[in-house]
Parts: C-alpha cells; sequence; structure tokens
C-alpha cells in the first residue's frame, strides 16, 4: 500500500514580519493620533492628555504618552485590546471606533513598541499589557499578556491626576515606545515643531464638537482651543480678544446661508453652509491675515488651508478637511476661505462615504457626491456673492470717506516689515510744531476743510501719524508722478493722479482688483496686463534716465541699495501674508 505524503504545512502568518509591514498602513501623526484619543472618547473620558518626549535638542520624539480619566480596561479585556482585529465594539456603528486595528496600527506606524497600564473603574489595581516588536522578532514574545502593576509608571504620574492634583479614580495610561519615524526633516523635511503645531491645529478641529461639549484634550502641556470652520461654534480666543470690545454676540459667529438634511439610504447627511463674520472678512485682500481693525487674526487659520475644504464629520468627529474634486461650482474662487461647509454622517453610511480604518478621508460615491455638488451650488454662490458685497460696500465707503489710498494688505506688509527695519532719518529733528504743520499742509492739498470734513481730516491726521509710511491721493498740474514729505523718520507718498501712469496703469488695475472677477471681460483684463507689463519697463527706464541726466550717477548707489532693500523686504512679507 501506497503512503500518503504528509502535507506540508505552514503558519498562517509570520507574525513579526507581517507586523513590520503593517507599519506603513497609511498613518500619518495627525491620523494615528486620532485613533488612541477616539478610544479615550469612547472610554468616556472627559480629560486627555498627549504627552511628547523628546530627544536632545528636540530633534526627535522619542516616545510619546496618551492619558485619560475614562472608565479604564478590565483585566479579561486587556489581553485582547492589543491583538490584530480584536475591538470590543467591532462592526458597531454607534461610536467612533468599529475596525479593530486603530490603535496598534496607529502605535506601529510611528514605533516599535505600545504599552497600555490601565486602573478599571471602581477596582484599586491596575494592569498593564504591551506588545514590542523588537522581542516578537527575537521569538522572546509570542503572546499578549496581561498582568498586574503597582501603578502608573513614575515617570508619568503626574498626567494621572485632574485638575485639583487628585488621581484618576479610573483611567487608561497608552504609551508609544522605540518610536523611530519622528526625526526633523524625513522624507517631507518637516521640522519636529512643525509636526506638533499641524498635529495642535487637527486636534482643535477634528474633535470641536467634542471640545464644546467639555472635553479637555491638552498636548504637550498646552490645552486645546477648538476650531470651527464655519465659526457657529464658541471660540475662546475670538471671545477673549473682542468679547470686551462691545461687539455685538452675533458679530462674532458665522452666518447660516443654507442648511439642510439628505436622505441617503434611510439615514441623514446634515450639510450646512456658512460665511465667516464680516469683522474677519472686512476687507478684500486681507488674505484672513488681519481683522476690520488691522489686527492679526492668523490664529484663527481663514488661511490657505480653509480655502474650498469641506469637512466631513461622522459621528460628530472630523475625518476628512480637504477640496473634493468636481465639488464646488466653478471650482475654488477668491473669497472662498471665509466660507465654512460641513457634512455630518452616521456611521451607518461609511461605504457611502467610502471610510477606511485610518478615518483619514471621506469621498463621496457617484450617487452622493452628484446631491451634494447639486444642493451646495445654491449656498456657495450665495455665500461668494454675500463676500464680494461686502467687500464692495466697505470699499465704496472708504472711497468716498477716505482720501488716503493704497491696499490694506500692502499697508499691513509694510507695517510687519519696518517692526525689524532700520528707522527712516529724513526729516528728524522736527518738532512736534514743525510736524503738524506739514501734516496741515498736506490735509489742505487733499481739499479737505476742517469744520466741513473734520472727522475725515482726523481719520487722515491719525493715519499719517501712526504709520511710518502712508500714501495719498492728490493731483497737481505737472510732470511729478510723485512727491514725498518727511516727518521725523516718517513719510507720506502723495500721488498725481495727473500723471499718465498713475491714470494708465496705477489707478485701472487698482480699480480692477477692486471688482470681481465674473464681473470683469477677459479681454480687457489681459489688455490692462500687458499695458502694466510695458508701464512698469519703461517706468525702471525712466528711472535710469533720471541718473542719466545727472553728472554723477555714483550719488544713487546708496539710493538704488535701500529702494531695492526696502522693496525685496516689502514683497516678502505680502507674499507671506497671500499664501496664509
Amino acid at each position: 500500500m501506497t503512503a500518503i505524503p504528509t502535507p506540508y504545512t505552514s503558519n498562517i502568518i509570520e507574525v513579526d514580519k507581517a507586523l513590520e509591514s503593517m507599519r506603513d498602513a497609511g498613518f500619518d501623526l495627525t491620523a494615528a493620533v486620532g485613533e488612541p484619543v477616539d478610544n479615550s472618547i469612547e472610554a468616556s473620558a472627559t480629560i486627555i492628555r498627549i504627552e511628547p518626549r523628546y530627544a536632545a535638542n528636540k530633534s526627535q520624539i522619542t516616545d510619546i504618552a496618551f492619558a485619560d480619566n475614562g472608565r479604564g480596561i478590565e483585566l479579561e479585556t486587556l489581553a485582547q485590546v492589543l491583538k490584530m482585529g480584536y475591538s470590543t465594539r467591532y462592526g458597531q456603528r454607534g461610536g467612533l471606533g468599529r475596525f479593530g486595528v486603530g490603535l496598534k496600527l496607529a502605535a506601529l506606524s510611528v514605533g516599535k513598541r505600545i504599552e497600555v497600564i490601565t486602573r478599571p473603574f471602581g477596582q484599586e489595581k491596575f494592569y498593564r499589557s504591551y506588545i514590542d516588536l523588537d522581542l516578537i522578532s527575537s521569538g522572546e514574545q509570542e503572546l499578549i499578556q496581561a498582568e498586574e502593576v503597582g501603578g502608573w509608571p513614575a515617570e508619568y504620574a503626574e498626567l494621572m491626576v485632574d485638575a485639583k492634583g487628585e488621581p484618576f479614580v479610573s483611567g487608561t495610561l497608552v504609551l508609544w515606545q522605540k518610536i523611530d519615524r519622528l526625526a526633523n526633516g524625513g522624507n517631507y523635511g518637516r521640522s519636529i515643531d512643525a509636526r506638533i503645531a499641524e498635529l495642535r491645529k487637527f486636534l482643535a478641529r477634528a474633535y470641536r464638537k467634542f471640545i464644546d461639549n467639555g472635553l479637555q484634550i491638552v498636548l504637550d502641556g498646552k490645552t486645546a482651543v477648538l476650531h470651527d470652520p464655519t465659526f457657529l461654534l464658541d471660540d475662546p480666543r475670538i471671545e477673549e480678544q473682542y468679547g470686551l470690545s462691545g461687539l455685538e454676540p452675533d458679530r462674532l459667529k458665522g452666518t447660516v446661508i443654507q442648511e439642510t438634511d439628505i436622505d441617503i439610504n434611510g439615514e441623514k447627511v446634515h450639510v450646512v453652509v456658512t460665511v465667516a463674520p464680516e469683522i474677519f472678512r472686512h476687507h478684500r485682500g486681507a488674505g484672513g491675515a488681519k481683522d476690520f481693525n488691522g489686527r492679526d487674526i492668523r490664529e484663527f487659520q481663514i488661511n490657505t488651508e480653509n480655502e474650498g475644504r469641506i469637512s466631513f464629520l461622522r459621528n460628530g468627529r472630523e475625518i476628512y478637511y480637504d477640496i473634493v474634486p468636481r465639488m464646488l461650482q466653478g471650482g475654488v474662487t477668491r473669497g472662498d476661505r471665509y466660507i465654512g461647509i460641513e457634512v455630518s454622517f452616521p456611521a451607518e453610511l461609511d461605504e457611502f462615504f467610502q471610510v477606511r480604518h485610518v478615518k483619514r478621508g471621506a469621498e463621496p460615491m457617484d450617487k452622493l457626491r452628484d446631491k451634494l455638488r447639486l444642493w451646495l451650488e445654491r449656498p456657495v454662490k450665495v455665500a461668494r456673492n454675500r463676500i464680494r458685497d461686502h467687500w464692495s460696500a466697505v470699499e465704496e465707503a472708504e472711497e468716498k470717506a477716505e482720501p488716503v489710498g493704497g491696499s490694506p494688505l500692502v499697508q499691513g506688509a509694510v507695517e510687519t516689515a519696518e517692526k525689524t527695519m532700520p528707522r527712516g532719518n529724513a526729516g528728524a529733528g522736527m518738532t512736534a510744531e514743525e510736524e503738524q504743520g506739514k501734516v496741515n499742509e498736506i490735509i489742505e492739498d487733499l481739499g479737505l476743510d476742517e469744520e466741513v470734513d473734520g472727522t475725515t481730516a482726523q481719520r487722515v491726521r491719525d493715519q499719517i501719524m501712526s504709520h511710518p509710511l502712508t500714501i495719498v491721493d492728490t493731483s497737481w498740474p505737472g510732470k511729478e508722478m510723485l512727491e514725498i514729505e518727511h516727518l521725523n523718520g516718517k513719510a507720506v507718498v502723495r500721488l498725481n493722479h495727473r500723471h499718465p501712469f498713475l491714470t494708465a496703469v496705477y489707478g485701472p488695475l487698482r480699480a480692477s482688483a477692486l471688482k470681481p472677477v465674473d464681473e470683469q471681460d477677459p479681454a480687457d483684463l489681459h489688455a490692462l496686463i500687458l499695458r502694466s507689463a510695458d508701464a512698469l519697463e519703461a517706468m525702471f527706464l525712466a528711472y535710469a534716465k533720471a541718473e542719466n541726466m545727472q553728472h554723477n550717477p555714483e550719488q544713487f548707489e546708496d539710493l538704488r541699495s535701500y529702494w531695492g532693500q526696502h522693496l525685496s523686504a516689502y514683497m516678502k512679507e505680502i507674499l507671506r501674508v497671500e499664501d496664509i
């Protein structure tokens, strides 16, 4: 009788190699950190502390601790928590998780060891469990064990106390250790500080609904303050800056343009479109960096990161904030940074939004995308018109009331650049009376009567006295394009609007910049661009000719150097603000 060969056998999985390959599961730092935060929220935590530990000179993150005061984990569950595919909520749609791999893959994406220490609610005992890729690879760890320990690790005990310093009655401490993928530089050359700043912004925006309801998230010792792109939630930073300034509360909140519930497969998808408060979008070209009074508002993040972005919230937690291709009519346009679009859906619709275990992305399927695009067309158009109408109204009012010219963007850029530049010398030694006399002459040349136009005259006076450089729009017979008054290191540039460069180029350019793009003829715009390029070239040559008229042009070398130096500083600041 012929013997039947013994079949070849094999383990279903080579654990060490499989875990190493899983380290590239698609988590970046923000998505990875979101997993333990989600777990803490599911455990009813009200305090979550995230504490990175750094190598020398902050060149690398070596460990990250996640501390919470949630319910803790029972001993019989703890050994399972770090097992791939296990979740107490596997397949459930009521909370933030359901996939059973998030916490483990998130930790392994940045380091080689994850340790969990916990104190279950109602118990005095502490338990620990861990997985360590180095120990698994060497054969020293074959199983995940849960064991009793004496308490929190001493170096992290300060994270496991409440605001009064009392120990948490229950909670969990998750440690990411042996971190080898969070160093300065890397594939994208980002610093550790930049990564932490990005993480802080993510936490503030992704968990804004939870923070608004009392959740405290502390990153690297600093409490996260919610950031709401729709400006509908109470923002403590805004209230602190403007709450005592006499502004009505409604002026600090976004305006709902339209909201609705879209029915998808028996579930509701809530969609809302808002515009930011007028005080934060007062001037065209401010780039989301200045408020109506010129105050710096960059911390409110109304910048290019907001432009055309849609916020998708799954069970109240943001999982995507980015541009969705072909979603907005006409694509992304100027001013869209001030429009908030929020799409909230229950986890039951994960398949319709193509949500994956990484919870980093929400791409609506074609049918849902079409529904959203069709609904968004009207409110986005209304929001865009409202933004442009406000800009036009402000510009029209300022044009009537203010003879002081120039762009608010340029004025702000000059102000910022001048803080680190040497003070001007021209006009030094002028007495206060002489300075006021010069200002009075300028106001008189502007045709302002102190008795009739007293308020406007005072605004012009305040502008000149409080800014290092000021432009005023005037006109006079003659070939001069401008005159400059020097007042104790300050300078007032008087533009002659009879000069052909101003009438044919500068004036039309300013007028075009104040009009919505869709109200302008492309051929006219192109002709203006060509004329402006030619005029700039003519201006450079005219300056050269002006020097050439002198017997000793070397006397202008310092002038050229200072001109180029200051223009470079102003342009760098303008470009930086435009990129915000």
